[in-house]
């Protein structure tokens, strides 16, 4: 079994990587109104609080909750990487195909991959979801909370 690192300390880098990158992003625009804001100094206090947490257990020698791999645990890994592809591709397609269908692809994709039994019904189901929850979501963004979304580039007046 190989021992990698605390799970405190990697969940406090990561949050405070992708803070950064947030903040780094932020301007001036509508796309950065308050709930991004927001968003992103509530990553940032998550990854204080959980650096602080693992100050203070080194500070009282605690035994730290060290993050280890067995071979059951790789095969795992590879579902984790396998996923951060498909939200990798869907970052980089949701400028061209839009928010709205970009997102139904994304979710249907990683609704069928990590579907343990792939029957018609459970295929199915993993595509209706989805679908539904973009149109819950098309609701509640645009007519609730009026927030703008990336529009399709490589269809103009598709979506």
């Amino acid at each position: 079994m190989q021992k990698i690192i605390d799970r405190d300390f990697l969940a406090a880098l990561v949050l405070f990587f992708i803070g950064a990158v947030s903040l780094a992003q932020e301007g001036d625009d509508l796309m950065n109104w308050v709930f991004p804001r927001l968003a992103t100094y509530f990553i940032l206090i998550v990854a204080a609080a959980l650096a602080v947490r693992v100050f203070f257990a080194t500070m009282l020698n605690r035994e730290p909750d060290i993050i280890s791999m067995s071979s059951e645990e790789r095969i795992v890994s590879l579902d984790v990487f396998l996923f951060l592809l498909i939200a990798l591709c869907y970052l980089l397609v949701m400028y061209g195909l839009g928010f709205w269908l970009s997102s139904f692809l994304m979710l249907s994709l990683a609704s069928i991959y990590m579907t343990l039994d792939k029957t018609r019904k459970n295929i199915i189901l993993a595509v209706v979801v989805p679908l539904g929850t973009c149109i819950l979501a098309y609701i509640i963004f645009l007519h609730v909370f009026y927030v703008p979304l990336p529009k399709a580039r490589w269809w103009e007046g598709f979506m």
